[in-house]
C-alpha cells in the first residue's frame, strides 16, 4: 500500500513539473517566439536524446498555441523533424509521432514531404505482434517507452490524420495503396486498410471519381497485386485489429478498381466471410478452424476467378501470385496458402506451358523441409491436378527420379544457386503428399489409370524408408488422400477397385510401428500422432471396394487393437487416436458380411475382441471399450433398420449407396435375408458381459453399459420375427421394459449423483423381462467372467443380476440349464480372490438351489466338489476350499439346510463301494464314472463334516430333526470304509470317523464320541462290528424315542446290495432289537427281517440276524421262540462253521427260556443235527 501511494505521488510530482515546464516556455514564446523556435530547432538538430526529446515536447505544446507567430518558419520545422526520421530512440520516436499528427492537423504536412511523414507512422504501426503489451495495465511515463505503446501512438495517429483532418485525404489517397505490398509494412495492413476504408467511404459520398486518382499516380500496386496480397493476407482469422475483416471491407469498396462482374459477386459472399469470423472467441472452439478458413478463402478465390472469365488478368493476377513469395518467409503459413492460391488459379489457366513453368516456379520456391509449406505446396500441386493433372505427375515424376541421383550430380548441385539442402526424407514426404493430393483433386473420370500405375508399381514402397515421424505422416496422408480419391470417384458414379488395397494397409502399418533407431525429439508423442492418422488411413481404405478379407481384417484388427491399452496422457493426443481406432472398427463393420447373419457374426467377432478392455481393471480401458461398443452397435442399429445410414446419416446418401455397392443391393429381398436374426445376436452372451458394468465405480462406464444394452434390446426388437412366430402379449411387457431402461439412461445423462445402485436394480428388472428363455440361459451359463470381473463393484453386479433372474424366472429352466448354470457359479466361486464375494457367490447359488431344482445343484456341487478332491489338495487352497464354503452356506441356509442334509444322506446310501483304487489324476476328465461314484460319497461325506461343524443353529436343528437318517446313514458306511480299509485304502475311513466325531459333537452326544475314538480304526471284522453294536446300545440309552426310526431304517438297509452294508445294518439291528420291547409293530418286523436274512449270503450277516433273535426281549422271547428255534435248526446245517458255532450258541441261549412246548417237537430234528456235528472239535468242548 505505501509503496503504491508514494509511486502515485511520485508520479502527480512528476505531471506537475512537466506541465509547470510547458506553461514556462508558452511564457517565454509568447514574448520571444523566433528566439524560442530557434534555441528548440537547436536542440532538435543537436541529436542529444534528452534534450531532442524535451525540445519535441514543448513543440508539440506550443505548435498549436503559436502557429501564427511561426507560420513562416515552417520550412525550417520540417526539415528539423525529417532529419529525426532516422532516430532509434523510442523516446523520440514516440514525441515525433505525436509531433506529426499535430502538425498534420495544422496543414504544416503538404507534398512529398507529407507522405514521408505518413510513411513514418505507417512503419511503426508494422512493429511485431510480440512487443504489444495491454496499454491499460500501463502507466504514462516521461521517458520510458515500449514498442507496443508507440505502435499504439501510430496506430491512433494515422487513423485521426484519416478520419479529423480533411487536408489529409490527398496525402492518404492514393499513397496508403502503396503501403500494402511491401513486407516491412505487413504487420499494419489491417490499420491502413481501416484508413483506406474510411477514405473510400467518405469519399464516394461527394467524389465519383475516387478511383481515378489511382490511374493518375506512379508506382501504386496494380489491382492484381492488391487482390494477391490480400487474399494471403486473410489467412489468419485471429490476425490482431481484425485485420481479415479489415480486408474483406476493403476489398468490397476497391471493387470498382477489379473487373466489373466482381462487384455482385463480392457483395453476397463477402459479408459470409466477415460473419464467419466475426467472433474470434467463438472461432477459437472450432478446432478446425484455420482449415476451415482457409478453404473459405481458396473457394472465394476460385468463385472470384470463375465471375471474372478474363484471361489476360488471371494471368496477371497469377504472376502477382509468384512476385510475392519473397514477401514471406517459408516458415510463415501464409507461404502456405500462397501456394494454394497460385494452384487455384492454374487450375483455372489452359495455357500448358504456363502452368508448367509455374509449378516449377512453386517447387523452386517452397521449402520441403517446413511441414506447413510442405502441405501447403501439395495441395497446390493438387489443385492444379484437377486440370492439368499430366503435367503435374511428369513434374512429380522428374522430382522422384532425381532423389537417386548420382553422389557426383549432388556435388555438382551444390555449386548451383539453387541449390538447397533436402533431406530424402522430406522429398518423400513431399513427393508423397503431393501424388496424394493430386489423385484427391483430379477428375473421376481419369484417375483410375493413373492410381493402377501408382500403385501396381510399387512406386509407394520407396516412400516406405522414411524415418522422421512428420515425413511418415506425410506419406500416410498420401496413402489416405489414393483411398478417398477412390471414394470419390464412386461416389461421382465411377467406381473402380483400388488395387493392391491390402498392400496399402501393410504399408500403413508398417509406418505407424516404432523405429527402434528412432532418436527424434518427443518421439513419443508423434508416434502417437503417426498412429491416429494411420488408423484414420486405414478406416478409408477399408471404405473402398474390394472388400476386406477375413485374413486382412483379422490382421488390421491385430495391429489396432492394442491400441486401448494406450496411456491416458497426453489427453489432447489419445483421444484422437481412439476415436479414430473407433471409427476404423466400425468401418469393417459396416463393409463386412453378405447378410444380416454374416454382419452380426462380424459384429460379434469385433465385440469379443474388445471384450479384454470392457472387463479390464484400468477405468480408461474400459471407458474406451464401452464406447466403442457403443458406436459399434449405433451403426449396427442403423444397418438393421432402413431409413438410416450407417454412418449416421438419415435418407438418402451417398454412404448408402456405397455400402451397396460394396454388399449388393439387397433392396428387392426380404427383410430376413438382409437383417439378422435375434439369436445370431448372442444376446445372452452380450448381456452377461455389459451389464455388469452399470454397477462400475466410473460413471461413464456405467451410462455407456446402460446405453449399450439400450441398443441391443432396441435392436433385437426391430428385427423381424421368424417365420410362424405370433406376437403375444409379452411383446407389450418387452417395449415396456425397454421404455424404462431408456428412462433410466436419461437420468444418467441428466443427473450424476443418482444412487448407482438403485438406478443397476431398475436395469436388472429391465433386462430380466427383455431376455427371452433361451437368452436367459445363455446369460446364466456365460456369468462366471462377469462374476470374476476384476472392479468388485462390477462382480457384486453381476451376482445380484444373477439371484434376479434366478428368482423371477427361475421355474423356466430345465434340469441341464440348471446344471449349467450351477457349474458356472462353482466355477466363479472357484475363482473370485476375495472371501467376501465368494460367499455372495455362494447366496446366488443357494438362490438357484431355491427357486428352481435343488437336487440338480446339490448334485452339481458334490461333482465339483469330487473333482477337487481328485485334482487338487483341498487341505492347502489359499483362502480355503470353495466347496466347504458351500457346505456351510447351504447348512446355514433355513430353507436348504434340511433338503441338502438329506441329498447328502441319499448320496451316502446309494453309493457303491469300489474294488480299484481310484488314484489321484492330474485331469478330472480323466476319472471314469465309477472312480468319480466314489469322489461323490467322499465329497459327501466331506460336506456333512462341514454340515455338522459349520451349520449353526440352522444346520444343527436340521440335524436334530433327521437324526434318524443321519446317524443310520454313517453307521451304514461303517462297512463300507472298513472293507476299503481292509484293502489298504484307510483315508475313507479316517474321512468318515471325522464325520462321525462332528456328529456327535453338532448333537452333543459325547458319550458315543468316546466310543467312537476307543475303537474306531480297528479293521478287524468283529471289532468294528462290535463298535456298531456300542454305539447302538448308546444311542438306545440316550435316545430312546429314536430307535424305532433308526430300526425301521436298518431293517429296510438288509435289502442293500453290498455285504459291508448289510453287515453294518445287521450289527446295528442285533443290537437294537433288545431295546424295542416297547415297539411291538417294528419288533415284529424286526424279527421277520432277521428271519429272512439268516439265509444271507454273507456269513456274517447270517451269524448277525442269529444273535438278534436271540436278543428279543425277554417279556416278546416266548411268542418268537418257535420261530427262532427253527432258523437255528437250519442253520446247524450252515456250510460256514462260524455259522455253525453262532448257531449253536444262540441254541444254548434260546434253550434256557424256551418252554418245553416248544423244544419239544423239534427235538428229534436238533439230535440229528447235533450228532452231525459230533466230530467237529469245538463241539466237545461245548
Amino acid at each position: 500500500m505505501n509503496n503504491n501511494s508514494n509511486e502515485h505521488s511520485g508520479f502527480s510530482v512528476r505531471l506537475k513539473t512537466y506541465n509547470e515546464v510547458h506553461r514556462c516556455f508558452l511564457t517565454v514564446g509568447s514574448i520571444y517566439p523566433e528566439d524560442l523556435f530557434s534555441f528548440l530547432l537547436n536542440k532538435c538538430r543537436l541529436k542529444e536524446e534528452p534534450l531532442t526529446f524535451g525540445a519535441l515536447c514543448v513543440l508539440k505544446h506550443l505548435l498549436p498555441r503559436s502557429s501564427e507567430a511561426w507560420h513562416n518558419k515552417r520550412p525550417l520545422l520540417l526539415d528539423a523533424v525529417k532529419s529525426l526520421l532516422d532516430e532509434q530512440s523510442l523516446g523520440i520516436q514516440k514525441a515525433l509521432s505525436e509531433l506529426i499528427v499535430v502538425m498534420a492537423s495544422h496543414c504544416y504536412l503538404v507534398g512529398p514531404t507529407a507522405e514521408l511523414f505518413v510513411e513514418y507512422l505507417v512503419r511503426h504501426c508494422a512493429s511485431s505482434e510480440h512487443d504489444r503489451i495491454d496499454l491499460k495495465s500501463s502507466q504514462v511515463k516521461v521517458r520510458s517507452v515500449c514498442p507496443a505503446e508507440l505502435r499504439a501512438i501510430c496506430e491512433k495517429g494515422l487513423l485521426l490524420l484519416t478520419i479529423t483532418i480533411p487536408e489529409m485525404e490527398h496525402v492518404l489517397w492514393p499513397f496508403l495503396l502503396k503501403m500494402i505490398i511491401p513486407r516491412a509494412y505487413t504487420g499494419a495492413v489491417a490499420m491502413v486498410c481501416r484508413c483506406i476504408a474510411e477514405l473510400c467511404r467518405h469519399r464516394s459520398s461527394y467524389n465519383n471519381g475516387i478511383f481515378d486518382d489511382c490511374k493518375d499516380c506512379t508506382n501504386v500496386p496494380n489491382p492484381e497485386e492488391l487482390f494477391a496480397r490480400f487474399v494471403v493476407l486473410l489467412h489468419n482469422p485471429l490476425a490482431r485489429e481484425h485485420q481479415a475483416t479489415q480486408i474483406l471491407t476493403v476489398l468490397c469498396y476497391l471493387a470498382p478498381l477489379f473487373p466489373r462482374n466482381i462487384n455482385l459477386f463480392w457483395q453476397d459472399e463477402i459479408p459470409k466471410m466477415k460473419a464467419y469470423v466475426s467472433d474470434p472467441e467463438d472461432l477459437k472452439l472450432d478446432p478446425s478452424y484455420q482449415e476451415t478458413w482457409d478453404d473459405m478463402i481458396i473457394n472465394f478465390l476460385a468463385e472470384s476467378l470463375d465471375v471474372i472469365q478474363d484471361t489476360n488478368w488471371v494471368i496477371s493476377l497469377g504472376n502477382a501470385f509468384t512476385k510475392q513469395y519473397a514477401l514471406y518467409m517459408p516458415d510463415d503459413e501464409h507461404s502456405a496458402l500462397l501456394h494454394r492460391c497460385l494452384g487455384i488459379l492454374l487450375q483455372k489457366v489452359n495455357d500448358r506451358a504456363y502452368v508448367r513453368g509455374k509449378i516449377d516456379w512453386m517447387y523452386k520456391q517452397a521449402n520441403i523441409t517446413i511441414p506447413t509449406n510442405r502441405l501447403g505446396l501439395a495441395k497446390a500441386m493438387g489443385l492444379v491436378a484437377a486440370s492439368h493433372l499430366d503435367t503435374v505427375l511428369d513434374k512429380l515424376k522428374n522430382i522422384l527420379d532425381n532423389v537417386g541421383q548420382s553422389i557426383f550430380q549432388r556435388f555438382l548441385a551444390i555449386f548451383s544457386e539453387s541449390y538447397r539442402r533436402e533431406e530424402p526424407d522430406d522429398v518423400h514426404a513431399a513427393l508423397a503428399l503431393m501424388y496424394g493430393y493430386a489423385a484427391r483433386y483430379a477428375p473421376s473420370m481419369v484417375i483410375e489409370a493413373r492410381i493402377d500405375a501408382l500403385v501396381g508399381t510399387n512406386m509407394l514402397s520407396r516412400f516406405l524408408h522414411v524415418r522422421h515421424p512428420m515425413a511418415k505422416q506425410a506419406v500416410i496422408n498420401a496413402i489416405d488422400l489414393l483411398g478417398r480419391a477412390v471414394i470419390n470417384a464412386a461416389e461421382n458414379g465411377a467406381p473402380f477397385p483400388l488395387k493392391r488395397r491390402d498392400q496399402l494397409l501393410d504399408y500403413i502399418l508398417t509406418l505407424m510401428g516404432r523405429d527402434e533407431t528412432d532418436d527424434f525429439a518427443d518421439s513419443s508423442l508423434e508416434l502417437l500422432r503417426t498412429q491416429a492418422l494411420a488408423l484414420n488411413a486405414c478406416t478409408t481404405l477399408v471404405l473402398v471396394e474390394p472388400k476386406l478379407t477375413i485374413e486382412t481384417r483379422n490382421h488390421v484388427m491385430k495391429a489396432t487393437l492394442g491400441f486401448f491399452a494406450l496411456p491416458n496422457d497426453p489427453i489432447d493426443v489419445m483421444n484422437p487416436v481412439i476415436d479414430n481406432l473407433i471409427t476404423l472398427l466400425c468401418a469393417i463393420l459396416i463393409t463386412s458380411g453378405e447378410d444380416g447373419r454374416s454382419r452380426a457374426e462380424q459384429l460379434l467377432h469385433i465385440l469379443r475382441q474388445i471384450d479384454q478392455y470392457v472387463s479390464s481393471n484400468v477405468d480408461y480401458h474400459r471407458r474406451r471399450g464401452c464406447l466403442a461398443v457403443y458406436e459399434m452397435l449405433v451403426k449396427f442399429r442403423m444397418l438393421c433398420v432402413s431409413g438410416y445410414c450407417a454412418l449416421g446419416c438419415r435418407g438418402s446418401c451417398t454412404h448408402s449407396k456405397q455400402i451397396d455397392r460394396l454388399h449388393g443391393n439387397f433392396s428387392n429381398l426380404p427383410s430376413a435375408f438382409v437383417s439378422p436374426s435375434r439369436e445370431a445376436l448372442s444376446l445372452g452372451d452380450r448381456v452377461i458381459m455389459y451389464l455388469p458394468r452399470c454397477a462400475d465405480t466410473d460413471s461413464e462406464v456405467r451410462k455407456f453399459s446402460a446405453q449399450i444394452l439400450d441398443q441391443l434390446f432396441s435392436i433385437s426388437l426391430s428385427l423381424p420375427k421368424p417365420l410362424g412366430s405370433s406376437v403375444g402379449g409379452d411383446i407389450e411387457l418387452c417395449y415396456g421394459a425397454l421404455s424404462s431402461l431408456e428412462d433410466v439412461i436419461a437420468i444418467l445423462r441428466s443427473d450424476s449423483s443418482i444412487d448407482p445402485s438403485e438406478v443397476f436394480n431398475r436395469i436388472v428388472a429391465s433386462v430380466c423381462i427383455l431376455l427371452t428363455k433361451d437368452e436367459l440361459v445363455d446369460t446364466l451359463h456365460g456369468c462366471m467372467p462377469g462374476i470374476c470381473a476384476r472392479i468388485k463393484q462390477s462382480a457384486e453386479g453381476a451376482i445380484l443380476a444373477v439371484i434376479e433372474f434366478v428368482m423371477k424366472r427361475g421355474a423356466e429352466l430345465s434340469e441341464t440349464n440348471i446344471s449349467r448354470t450351477a457349474q458356472s457359479l462353482l466355477s466363479a466361486a472357484g475363482l473370485v480372490p476375495e472371501k467376501q464375494l465368494r460367499l455372495e457367490v455362494l447366496g446366488a447359488i443357494s438362490s438357484l438351489s431355491e427357486n428352481t431344482n435343488a437336487k440338480v445343484v446339490f448334485n452339481e456341487v458334490l461333482t465339483a466338489a469330487a473333482r477337487d478332491i481328485v485334482t487338487k489338495d483341498i487341505s492347502r487352497l489359499r483362502g480355503g476350499w470353495p466347496m466347504q464354503d458351500a457346505f456351510h452356506a447351504f447348512s446355514q441356509h433355513i430353507v436348504l439346510s434340511v433338503p441338502f442334509l438329506e441329498h447328502l444322506i441319499s448320496v451316502l446310501n446309494r453309493t457303491h463301494v469300489t474294488k480299484s483304487d481310484p488314484g489321484k489324476g492330474e485331469n478330472s476328465n480323466l476319472i471314469s464314472e465309477t472312480q468319480l461314484a466314489d469322489e461323490i460319497l467322499q465329497a459327501a461325506i466331506f460336506a456333512l463334516t462341514a454340515f455338522f461343524r459349520g451349520g449353526g443353529k440352522v444346520g444343527k436343528k436340521a440335524v436334530e430333526q433327521r437324526y434318524s437318517s443321519v446317524l443310520a446313514a454313517l453307521v451304514l458306511q461303517f462297512g463300507k470304509c472298513h472293507g476299503l480299509a481292509s484293502t489298504g485304502q484307510h483315508e475313507p475311513l479316517r474321512s468318515l470317523l471325522t464325520a462321525f466325531q462332528a456328529f456327535c459333537e453338532c448333537v452333543g452326544d459325547l458319550e458315543m464320541g468316546k466310543i467312537l475314538a476307543r475303537g474306531s480304526e480297528q479293521n478287524e471284522k468283529e471289532k468294528w462290528i462290535n463298535l456298531i453294536g456300542d454305539l447302538a446300545g448308546c444311542i438306545s440309552m440316550k435316545r430312546p424315542k429314536e430307535v424305532q426310526n433308526i430300526c425301521k431304517i436298518f431293517t429296510k438297509s438288509l435289502n442293500l446290495q453290498e455285504n459291508f452294508q448289510r453287515e453294518a445294518a445287521a450289527a446295528a439291528l442285533s443290537e437294537f432289537v433288545r431295546y424295542s420291547s416297547g415297539f411291538s409293530s417294528i419288533l415284529e418286523e424286526m424279527v421277520e427281517v432277521l428271519c429272512r436274512h439268516v439265509s444271507d449270503e454273507s456269513p456274517m450277516v447270517r451269524c448277525l440276524c442269529l444273535r438278534g433273535l436271540v436278543k428279543i426281549p425277554s417279556v416278546h422271547i416266548y411268542q418268537y421262540t418257535t420261530q427262532v428255534l427253527g432258523v437255528i435248526l437250519a442253520l446247524l446245517d450252515d456250510l460256514d462253521e462260524s455259522v455253525q458255532l453262532t448257531a449253536v450258541s444262540c441254541l444254548l441261549m434260546i434253550l434256557e427260556t424256551s418252554p418245553n412246548d416248544a423244544v419239544e417237537p423239534i427235538l428229534l430234528n436238533l439230535s440229528v443235527r447235533l450228532r452231525n456235528l459230533q466230530g467237529f472239535a469245538w463241539l466237545s468242548g461245548i
